[in-house]
């Protein structure tokens, strides 16, 4: 079991859960590598999904735990992206790279990377109460990794979000496209419970066409997604029907 994470599978889904609540579940360098082992893991299980994250003891993901450099001070820019940005960049590829939905459940606060990894989530389901914010600026860095998580909200939510450095609370998140939804905290258990018992029900490569879809289709000019579109189609339904 990897270190300051709970992990427990349930109705064709892998939960995990960062539990470190007494450090605001801030993640340290070792997690990094560990939650992206996790979350490629899940994708290659045939029987998950979905993959959902949360946060231990009633707050999401206060950011990473700031410390010195894995083996210490960078020689160059290359060298410092390898030892130190890549296990960044590592966790957003595996969620982009998950054929599944990977499901944040937000309560508390999402600061920092923490709110990266929402943004980066295929769905964020999100508590009334709980707030956002990106406050790199204030430690003397440009939060660019972050931002290439950010790439589904609104750019000029982002640069809000990057200099004015404030919490931003669930409303304005949800309007900027960083959640999805927001409940009642009383409610939001429940929410995830029907949005996962909806996702067992249907079939993986169907879950995993929608969500390669999404990622794509937006991308490419319009009358190229139709083609995608129909083409996508009619290769998914081939499995289990016959054209004449």
């Amino acid at each position: 079991m990897p270190q300051h994470f709970h992990v427990r599978s349930e109705q064709a889904c892998l939960h995990i859960t960062i539990s470190r609540p007494d450090a605001g579940n801030m993640i340290t360098d070792p997690m990094l590598l560990d939650l992206a082992a996790l979350i490629r893991e899940a994708g290659e299980d045939g029987g998950v999904h979905a993959v959902v994250l949360r946060g231990a003891g009633g707050t999401f993901c206060h950011g990473r735990e700031r410390g010195p450099a894995p083996g210490g001070p960078a020689r160059n820019a290359h060298d410092a992206h390898q030892r130190m940005f890549k296990r960044i960049l590592d966790v957003y590829a595996a969620f982009r790279a998950c054929p599944v939905p990977v499901v944040a459940v937000v309560k508390g606060k999402a600061l920092g990377f923490g709110c990266a990894l929402v943004a980066g989530a295929d769905v964020a389901l999100a508590s009334r109460e709980a707030t956002f914010a990106l406050p790199e600026m204030l430690h003397g860095t440009p939060p660019t990794l972050a931002i290439s998580a950010l790439a589904k909200v609104a750019p000029k939510t982002i640069a809000d979000l990057v200099y004015s450095a404030e919490e931003f609370d669930a409303g304005h998140a949800l309007a900027s496209g960083l959640v999805s939804r927001i409940f009642a905290p009383a409610e939001l258990d429940a929410a995830l419970q029907r949005l996962l018992e909806r996702l067992g029900s249907f079939d993986r490569i169907d879950i995993a066409t929608v969500k390669r879809f999404i990622a794509t289709g937006p991308s490419v000019p319009p009358d190229i997604m139709s083609d995608l579109a129909g083409y996508t189609m009619a290769t998914v339904k081939s499995r289990s029907e016959s054209y004449r």
